[in-house]
C-alpha cells in the first residue's frame, strides 16, 4: 500500500530501498559496524520511517560485499556468537563519492523545480 499525504497526493510515497545503499556506505565511513548496529542507525539518518527492514539491509550488505564496496569478517572479540563486522573498502568510498555528486546534481535540479512550482502556484492563486 502506498502512503498518501493528508491531502491525498502521493508526495509522501517513498521507497526506503533507494536510500539503504548510500546510507549503509555512509555509516561504514564513520566506523566498522555489525549489521544490527547498522539497522539501528539507519532510521536516525531520516530517510526511512520506523525500523529498518532487516532483509533489505542484509541483502544490500551482501550485494555491496559481492561487488567489492564492503568487506566483512567474523568478529569473535565479544562473548557469545560471532558476528559479521562490516567495513567500507576504498572502492566503496569512491562509490559513496559518486553518490554525493549525484545527490548534489539532484539537489540543484530539485531546487530549480521547486522554484518553478512555487511560481506556478503563485500565478494560480
Amino acid at each position: 500500500m502506498q502512503k498518501q499525504s493528508a491531502h491525498g497526493c502521493g508526495c509522501y510515497r517513498e521507497r526506503q530501498s533507494r536510500w539503504v545503499e548510500p546510507s549503509l556506505l555512509f555509516l561504514l565511513m564513520e566506523k566498522p559496524c555489525h549489521g544490527y548496529e547498522l539497522m539501528s542507525a539507519l532510521p536516525e539518518l531520516g530517510f526511512i520511517r520506523g525500523p529498518a527492514d532487516p532483509g533489505a539491509v542484509y541483502r544490500t550488505l551482501r550485494h555491496l560485499e559481492k561487488v567489492g564496496l564492503v568487506a566483512s569478517a567474523w568478529d569473535t572479540s565479544h562473548p557469545g556468537a560471532a558476528k559479521r563486522l562490516y567495513t567500507i573498502t576504498a572502492a566503496g568510498k569512491r562509490h559513496l563519492g559518486l553518490w554525493a555528486e549525484s545527490l548534489r546534481r539532484r539537489w540543484t535540479n530539485l531546487g530549480a523545480f521547486i522554484k518553478k512550482l512555487d511560481q506556478a502556484v503563485a500565478q494560480k492563486t
